[in-house]
């Protein structure tokens, strides 16, 4: 068994060490870390019995993804895995997706590719099937329907995992996450005299908090620390602060935030533009760590840690760095500050994270099939909840319920919040084709987190006029990228976005009225 770690950036935990990697996610993009999964094992992987005849002789198999919290999960897998079947040995390497944008494709051109691997988020999953680079997993899963059925409805969509009714991709987590939880110093904030966990704060409160934590800090603490040197990370808080302010914005990657209502860009809504001016006025009452300019998601939440800054905005997976990294310290978490209590709730795909495909070209497909059909398992999905935590939940809903049972108040905090998130509608399970529009699309440049980034940095003021800047660039794109697709024979408009019958605060069930 092997380990390959290494030191990049991703919306999770590839950063266990202070200034660590960020590797960029699913969803989430983006420097050296220490290994995310080491500590003690914690045994409770119990590799079943093979569903059909694995190979007598000896076979290796290498398994590559973007490590994080994920990587714990794999360590003590391919251990198990190994030890179950002394003839196969389990080859796993973690890589930053800078890594893995080399890496894969190198070894798919090669034929040299692992057997079980994440793609590059440059390289569509349709692409790759149309390329024939990935294999469907349908035949190599026993029992595959049963298997299947244990996925929750709405998870596999033909167009996202499945083409021409076979399956490519298998999730094992889920994007049912709050991505901007307000972690937080209990000490500062209890002398502040704020219980966010007790009720939301509201923005004034927010920026109340954050002035007094700073004057009584004296130099020494400031309110709030912002990931400003990664966009990526000011596009997830503004947006969940603008949805508190009745924004119902959806990012549909990698187009930009939209309001399936009408199908229109959402950033000259009010709410994102106040929103911004929320960050702004932080900046202005000095209640920002200072050098917060030039931090990295990575670089930024230690500081909660060391009692330089009293609150930071971020995933789950901070929840169970800061409990590995320092067992002692008294942190809260609560959800993200609200313009008011009647904001919309967040939304989430359907579709799972973190997804793996099967090189077409392994030749180890029968074990292959023997460690999906664990890892899609309610055994397999409840270890993975066990060993991976609130930062990463397993996709299998009986499975998530279990992982709150053993989970630490905080982590059952970042859980239940994330319950209350609603799931969105998605064009892709309306129109198939609209999943052949990410070839099309140009990168809108500078992107919505870089104008939120040159504004916080002063090299702009003009916060409602670089917004409708910034929707006017994203339609003229999303414009071109469908009128490209349609003239190579591809049904998509932008009615395609287009869902008059969606409630921002409930679960997206229907499909909505097809588009003329």
């Amino acid at each position: 068994m092997s380990n390959a770690w290494s030191a990049d950036g991703s919306t999770r935990r590839t950063f266990l060490a202070a200034g660590g990697a960020l590797a960029a996610g699913a969803a989430f993009g983006l420097t050296g870390c220490s290994d995310p999964s080491q500590g003690k094992s914690s045994n409770v992987i119990k590799v079943p019995d093979p569903k059909r005849k694995l190979p007598k002789g000896d076979v290796s198999l290498r398994v590559m993804d973007s490590g994080d919290t994920k990587a714990a999960f794999w360590e003590e897998f391919a251990a198990a895995y190994e030890k179950k079947h002394g003839n196969i040995s389990v080859d796993y390497a973690a890589l930053p997706w800078n890594r893995i944008e080399e890496v894969a494709p190198l070894g798919i051109r090669n034929g040299t590719a692992h057997d079980i691997l994440q793609l590059p988020q440059s390289m569509p999953l349709a692409k790759a099937v149309a390329e024939g680079w990935v294999a469907p997993v349908n035949d190599l899963i026993p029992d595959f329907e049963k298997w299947r059925a244990g996925f929750p409805e709405g998870t596999f969509v033909e167009g996202v995992q499945v083409f021409d009714g076979k399956l490519y991709a298998v999730p094992p987590a889920s994007e049912q996450r709050h991505q901007a939880l307000l972690h937080y110093n209990t000490r500062l904030m209890e002398e502040a005299g704020y219980d966010p966990q007790a009720k939301p704060l509201t923005w004034d409160q927010f920026r109340a908090a954050a002035k007094k934590i700073t004057k009584q800090g004296n130099g020494r603490s400031y309110g709030f620390v912002l990931e400003v040197a990664q966009p990526e990370r000011l596009e997830f808080l503004v947006h969940y602060l603008a949805s508190s302010a009745r924004s119902a914005s959806v990012n549909y990657r990698p187009h930009g935030f939209i309001d399936p209502r009408k199908g229109e860009f959402a950033y000259t809504d009010d709410a994102f533009a106040e929103a911004i001016e929320l960050l702004l006025a932080l900046k202005k009452d000095g209640s920002v760590f200072p050098g917060s300019s030039s931090l990295t998601a990575p670089e930024a939440w230690p500081r909660v840690l060391r009692g330089h800054a009293g609150m930071v905005a971020a995933g789950p997976w901070v929840t169970e760095q800061w409990q590995e990294e320092k067992p002692d310290f008294d942190f809260g978490v609560a959800g993200h500050p609200v313009a008011g209590p009647d904001g919309y709730p967040m939304s989430y795909p359907m579709f799972g994270t973190d997804g793996v495909v099967v090189f077409a070209k392994s030749k180890a497909k029968p074990v292959v099939g023997d460690v999906l059909s664990y890892l899609g398992s309610l055994a397999g999905q409840q270890a993975w909840g066990k060993i991976v935590g609130a930062g990463n939940p397993p996709i299998n809903e009986q499975a998530r319920e279990a992982a709150k049972k053993g989970a630490s108040p905080q982590a059952r905090q970042c859980l239940k919040l994330a319950d209350a998130m609603r799931s969105r509608p998605e064009p892709v399970t309306r129109n198939s084709q609209v999943t052949l529009l990410a070839e099309k699309q140009k990168q809108v440049t500078p992107s919505f987190g870089e104008v939120v980034q040159a504004l916080f940095l002063g090299k702009t003021d003009d916060v409602r006029g670089e917004l409708r800047k910034l929707s006017d660039r994203s339609d003229r794109l999303l414009d071109k990228a469908v009128a490209d697709a349609r003239k190579e024979g591809v049904k998509v408009s932008r009615e395609d976005f287009v869902f008059p019958d969606w409630d921002p605060s409930r679960d997206y069930t229907g499909s909505g009225p097809k588009p003329k």
